[in-house]
C-alpha cells in the first residue's frame, strides 16, 4: 500500500480559529448595527414630534384670529393675552385651531404677550407620550 507523503489542507485547530476571529470581528459589527438601528428608530420619533409641531404651527397661522382668541377667552379687546401667559392642553389647541393634530403626540400651547413687537406668540410643545426625551417646541406669533 502506498502511504501519502504531502497532504494539503487545513488541520482542525486552524479551522477553530478562523471561526473564533470571524466570530469576534461579526460580533463587534452587530454591536454597531444594533446602536444604528436604536438611533434612527430615535431620530423617527424626534422627526415626528418636530413635523407635527410644524403642522400646528401652521395650522395657528392659517386658522386663528384675534376674533377667535377672543372668543376661546386668550386675549382681551386690546390684544393682550389675560394674566400675561394662557397654557392651552391639546383639547384646546385643537379646538381653537378647528382640527384634529391627527397624531398620538401630546401638544400643549403656550401663548404670551409680546409688547415689544405688538405680537402675540404661541409656543407649540410637542411630546411623545411613550419618551419624555421625544419633545419639539417651536413658535409662531399673530399680530395684535
Amino acid at each position: 500500500m502506498k502511504t501519502l507523503q504531502k497532504q494539503g489542507g487545513f488541520t482542525l485547530l486552524e479551522v477553530l480559529l478562523s471561526i473564533v476571529l470571524l466570530s469576534i470581528i461579526l460580533t463587534s459589527f452587530l454591536g454597531f448595527f444594533t446602536q444604528s438601528a436604536l438611533f434612527a428608530k430615535k431620530n423617527e420619533y424626534k422627526l415626528d414630534t418636530v413635523q407635527t409641531a410644524q403642522k400646528i404651527v401652521n395650522l395657528i397661522e392659517l386658522n386663528v384670529t384675534k376674533q377667535d382668541l377672543m372668543e376661546n377667552n386668550i386675549i382681551d379687546g386690546r390684544g393682550f393675552v389675560l394674566n400675561g401667559t394662557k397654557t392651552l392642553n391639546q383639547i384646546e389647541v385643537e379646538k381653537l385651531i378647528d382640527e384634529s393634530s391627527g397624531s398620538d403626540y401630546n401638544v400643549r400651547a403656550t401663548v404670551t404677550n409680546n409688547s415689544a413687537e405688538n405680537l402675540i406668540m404661541f409656543k407649540i410643545i410637542v411630546q411623545d407620550p411613550a419618551g419624555p426625551g421625544n419633545t419639539s417646541e417651536t413658535y409662531t406669533y399673530i399680530r395684535r
